[in-house]
C-alpha cells in the first residue's frame, strides 16, 4: 500500500485502501454501501485500492482454499467490477495476454478475442503465478464472469509501456473478453504467422517452375489489371473520397487512375517478364582445387515482408518483382489506400495458377500484426 501511496502522491492523487472479505459480500446491505462509498471516494478524486483482509480471512489454507465468493485478487477484481457496474475491467499480468498454450512455448499464439465456445477446450494453461494464488486460469475465469455480466474485460501486460492507455484507446493489445464475442462475424482469415508459412509453401512451388512459366504468370497479371481497370477505378475513387472526408489535403498520392497509368503498370510488368531470369544466375566461380569449383549463384530469399506508403501502384510493382524472383510476399500498405490495395491484391492473386496458390502473396491489413512477424 505504501507503494501505491508514493506513486499516486507524485501525481497529487490520494489513494485509500479498502480491505474486504468474502463473508462481507454475502451481505446485501454491504454491497449497496460499497457501491455508494466508491462513488463518494471517486467524486472526491480518491482512488480506492481493494485487497483481501487476510488478517480476518475465514480460510484455513488461504493459498489453496478456493471456496467462497472470491478467493484471490483476480476473482475479487471481477466481483468488484460487477458490483460497481464498471465500464471496463483491465487485469494486468506478466505476459502480453492469453495464449493458446504456455507463453514459453514458441507454438503458442496470442488470442486477441476470447470466445468461450471456441477457446475453452483449446487452451493449455502453464504454471500459476509464483507470486500469489492467481495465475492465468484465475484471470480468465474472472474475465469470463465479468464479460458475461456485461462488463468487457481485457487481460494485458503490466510491463508494457502505456498498456492501460492503449486499452482505453481501443488498440489491439492483450486479450478481449466480451459476452457478444461469439455473435461477431468471424472472418476466416489466416493469422500473420500462418500467412507467412503458407506463402513460404507456395513460393517453393513457384521456385520449382521454369523461367517461362513464371514469365507467363506475369503476363496473366498484366492482362488481369487491364481487364479489371473499371473495378480498380471504383475502389480507388472510394479511397480518395474517404481521404478527403477525413481531412487529407493531398490525395494525389492515392490516385492510380487514368487508363495510361493502368496501361503503364501492365506494360512495366510485361517488360519485367521479358527480362533475364534472376534465379540461378552464376555470380562468381572460385576454383578451390583441381576439378573442385565453388559457384556463387542467385537464389530466392523465401518470403519478403514489404511495408510501403499509400501508393497502390507500388503494390503491383513489388508483387511482380517477387513473382519474377521466386519469392513469397507479405504486403502492408498505407491505410489510406486500403480499398485500392485490396482490389489490386485480389486481381493479382486471381491470376496466379492453382498449382502455386493465391496465398503466395498475403495482404497484412493491421499494423498490430507486424510485431508478430518480427518476433
Amino acid at each position: 500500500m505504501a507503494l501505491y501511496d508514493t506513486l499516486f502522491s507524485q501525481l497529487d492523487v490520494t489513494s485509500s485502501q479498502y480491505l474486504v472479505t468474502d463473508t462481507e459480500f454475502r451481505d446485501t446491505s454491504f454491497r449497496k454501501q460499497l457501491s455508494e462509498t466508491v462513488k463518494s471516494l471517486l467524486s472526491l478524486k480518491v482512488i480506492p485500492i481493494f485487497n483481501e483482509n487476510d488478517a480476518v480471512s475465514t480460510r484455513r489454507a488461504p493459498y489453496e482454499d478456493s471456496s467462497g465468493i472470491f478467493w484471490d485478487n483476480d476473482s475479487l477484481a471481477g466481483l468488484l467490477a460487477m458490483e460497481l457496474k464498471a465500464d471496463l475491467l483491465v487485469m494486468l499480468c506478466d505476459v502480453e495476454g492469453l495464449y493458446s498454450g504456455p507463453p514459453s512455448d514458441p507454438n503458442s499464439k496470442l488470442i486477441h478475442t476470447y470466445i468461450k465456445e471456441k477457446h475453452q477446450c483449446e487452451i493449455t494453461f502453464g504454471d500459476k503465478s509464483r507470486l500469489g494464488r492467481g495465475g492465468m486460469t484465475a484471470k480468465v475465469n474472472a474475465a469470463v464472469c465479468a464479460a458475461y455480466a456485461g462488463i468487457p474485460s481485457v487481460i494485458t501486460s503490466g510491463y508494457a509501456t502505456d498498456s492501460i492507455i492503449k486499452v482505453l484507446q481501443g488498440k489491439c493489445v492483450g486479450t478481449l473478453f466480451h459476452r457478444d464475442a461469439h455473435l461477431w462475424t468471424l472472418v476466416k482469415e489466416l493469422g500473420v504467422r500462418e500467412m507467412a508459412v503458407t506463402a513460404r509453401k507456395c513460393s517453393r512451388q513457384l521456385q520449382a517452375m521454369n523461367s517461362e512459366d513464371r514469365r507467363k504468370i506475369l503476363l496473366d497479371i498484366a492482362d488481369a489489371l487491364e481487364a479489371n481497370e473499371s473495378l480498380i477505378k471504383i475502389e480507388n475513387e472510394a479511397d480518395v473520397t474517404a481521404a478527403q472526408n477525413d481531412g487529407y489535403e493531398n490525395t494525389s498520392f492515392i490516385r492510380l487512375i487514368s487508363f495510361l497509368q493502368i496501361s503503364g503498370l501492365a506494360k512495366s510488368i510485361r517488360v519485367l517478364a521479358d527480362m533475364e531470369d534472376p534465379i540461378a544466375q552464376v555470380l562468381k566461380r572460385t576454383e578451390l582445387a583441381d576439378g573442385l569449383i565453388l559457384e556463387k549463384t542467385s537464389s530466392p530469399l523465401g518470403v519478403l515482408l514489404v511495408i510501403f506508403e499509400s501508393r497502390p501502384d507500388a503494390l503491383v510493382q513489388i508483387a511482380s518483382l517477387a513473382i519474377r524472383s521466386g519469392n513469397g510476399l507479405l504486403l502492408k500498405g498505407g491505410k489510406e489506400a486500403k480499398r485500392s490495395n485490396a482490389i489490386l491484391h485480389k486481381v493479382i492473386t486471381s491470376a496466379i495458377p492453382e498449382n502455386i496458390g493465391e496465398k503466395l502473396i498475403g495482404l497484412v491489413t493491421s499494423r498490430e500484426d507486424i510485431p508478430d512477424l518480427l518476433k
